[in-house]
């Protein structure tokens, strides 16, 4: 996680859309990154936002469109499965090792900063932030 140095140039604090766009460019460039996430990369918009309320929608518009040409609507069964086919499709670039491949390091916790350029990871020392 850390160089020999200990130090590291970018801590990213959250999994989310924001946080992998940006742990995911700095590692690009050159930074030392680390990326902190409590629970699963993909935050709200992968899990309960953004691709699954989109799903949601088109499926509904698709069954409306059925629906008035005289055929059936879709089940909810098919709109859940299609949302989780939707989620399943994306997950893979929002995942740990798709911001390892890019060179940054993921560690799951939760971040407190102890001091000026200073932060642990569920008490664990994350290493110092450049100056």
């Amino acid at each position: 996680m850390e160089r020999k140095d200990g130090i590291i140039d970018l801590l990213v604090v959250g999994g989310g859309t924001a946080g992998i766009v940006g742990a995911k460019t700095a590692a690009r460039l050159g930074a030392r990154t680390v990326l902190v996430e409590s629970a699963r990369t993909g935050g709200d918009c992968l899990w309960t936002g953004c691709v699954p309320s989109k799903t949601l929608l088109s499926a509904a518009r698709s069954s409306a469109a059925r629906r008035s040409l005289g055929g059936r609507g879709t089940a909810f069964a098919e709109v859940r499965a299609r949302i989780l086919e939707a989620i399943a499709a994306i997950e893979p670039d929002d995942s740990p090792a798709s911001l390892e491949a890019v060179g940054a390091s993921v560690v799951t916790g939760t971040v407190r900063f102890t001091a000026p350029g200073e932060a642990d990871v569920d008490g664990r020392p994350s290493g110092s932030a450049r100056r």
